[in-house]
């Protein structure tokens, strides 16, 4: 009788060990699991001093430099973030410079080809002219910059402030959508979209 109950109690005993090392097991390969999915999010690629340049058909379009560039290559939407600020030439067809365009931070969706640019963000074209904002979107598949924040222009001498701005990427034909004091930019909504 001692020795069937002894045999009870080791059979009792394996089955509730067996029991706990099945759970640990399970719960183990779940946080592998976890942790190769995260693992994957957070390789990242930090690149400095690194100069972009965009073309097209061969021809060279424009070149952005920043100090700072961190790739996120994340599965759904891969993105650059560039911390410490960028700066952003465009160009004619001839390669002659048309315009720049700085920024403190700016973040590039890669997949959208979109790039939003914020804090300080500073336009000017080759005339001189000059749009200054705190937020500015530049969509490269329809190759122009567009906010729907505060903007001013300084062209000429005059300041003119508005909400809502959009241009061609070169910042030469351009209009504010709700201007805003004396002063007004017409350009036909065509002359943006047309490429230069």
């Amino acid at each position: 009788m001692k020795l069937q109950s002894r045999w009870s109690k080791l059979f009792i005993l394996m089955l509730i060990t067996g029991f706990f090392v099945q759970c640990r097991k399970a719960e183990d390969k779940k946080n592998y699991q976890e942790y190769l999915e995260q693992a994957e999010d957070l390789s990242v690629e930090r690149v400095e001093n690194v100069t972009i340049n965009y073309t097209d058909s061969a021809v060279l379009r424009a070149t952005i430099n920043a100090p700072v560039m961190i790739r996120y290559p994340e599965r759904d939407e891969p993105y650059t973030e560039m911390p410490e600020g960028l700066l952003a030439k465009f160009f004619k067809p001839d390669g002659t410079e048309d315009s720049r365009l700085s920024a403190a931070y700016g973040i590039n969706y890669e997949s959208k080809k979109l790039i939003k640019l914020t804090d300080s963000v500073r336009v000017v074209n080759k005339e001189g002219e000059e749009l200054k904002s705190e937020e500015l979107f530049w969509d490269q598949k329809k190759k122009k910059i567009y906010t729907n924040k505060f903007v001013r222009i300084i062209r000429n001498g005059e300041t003119l402030r508005g909400d809502g701005f959009e241009s061609n990427e070169n910042f030469t034909k351009y209009r504010i959508l709700r201007p805003a004091g004396p002063g007004s930019i017409d350009t036909d909504l065509d002359d943006i979209n047309e490429e230069n």
